[in-house]
């Protein structure tokens, strides 16, 4: 008895400790930004966080751009799995402990990317909400004290996978909607003259990039996600 006691304690920590590298958690380990750096700070959904991920911690693309940015810069990702911009149920990203802690942490830069589970049958609402629910999560983060540099970024490509009818993806992620949201965002950047970046096409035509079920990118997809976003800040390539 004892012996399958143990076992099964074993299995548990193991399990534990794959879905903690694999990004199946929402915990995380956040050093402290150092006197002089840039506080950048990735708001976003499982995407953000690097769900799926080969040793998440190293591989997500905030800490591929981390790298790529130099010890100038503080990356912390506020990534929360399954939420949402949003705000009309307990998926939404303001009802997370990440979003007080992202504005707490007064950054400098915020790139923002959401959208994906709003498409879901159980959140989705309408386009005109989408933007306004939006609207209101960019303005937290502009009218902090840091007054940062907000960059507002299109919700990733997703792919058809097997047995999945066409513009329908796991999860109940739909297309339509996904391109509703993409019009929406783009819309939004203009009115409130924020910086963007169309991160659907950046990531359309690279089904390589989402083997496991075709909406979260891996090692390879968080790498090139972020790459545009160091361009962006840095305006040089990497």
């Amino acid at each position: 008895m004892i012996e399958i006691v143990i076992a099964a304690g074993i299995l548990i920590i193991c399990l534990f400790l794959l879905a903690l590298l694999m990004g199946g958690t929402n915990i995380r380990f956040h050093s402290k930004a150092k006197a002089g750096q840039v506080r950048l700070a990735c708001i976003g959904d499982s995407t953000t966080y690097g769900t799926v991920i080969p040793n998440v911690f190293y591989n997500c693309y905030p800490a591929q751009l981390g790298r790529m940015l130099g010890g100038g810069y503080h990356v912390a990702n506020f990534g929360f799995n399954a939420k949402t911009a949003l705000d009309v149920n307990d998926n939404s990203f303001r009802k997370t402990n990440q979003f007080p802690l992202s504005l707490e942490y007064q950054p400098n830069i915020v790139i923002i990317m959401l959208g994906t589970n709003d498409t879901m049958p159980q959140n989705w609402v309408s386009q005109a909400e989408f933007k306004e629910h939006y609207r209101s999560l960019i303005q937290s983060y502009m009218d902090l004290d840091s007054k940062p540099q907000i960059i507002v970024c299109t919700p990733n490509s997703a792919y058809h996978v097997h047995g999945k009818t066409e513009g329908s993806y796991n999860y109940g992620i739909n297309e339509e909607k996904l391109l509703l949201e993409c019009g929406a965002i783009k819309e939004l950047v203009t009115e409130m003259d924020v910086a963007f970046i169309d991160m659907y096409e950046v990531t359309a035509g690279h089904p390589e990039w989402y083997k496991f079920d075709g909406i979260h990118p891996n090692k390879n997809g968080a790498k090139a996600v972020a790459a545009v976003v160091c361009k962006k800040i840095t305006g040089q390539s990497v």
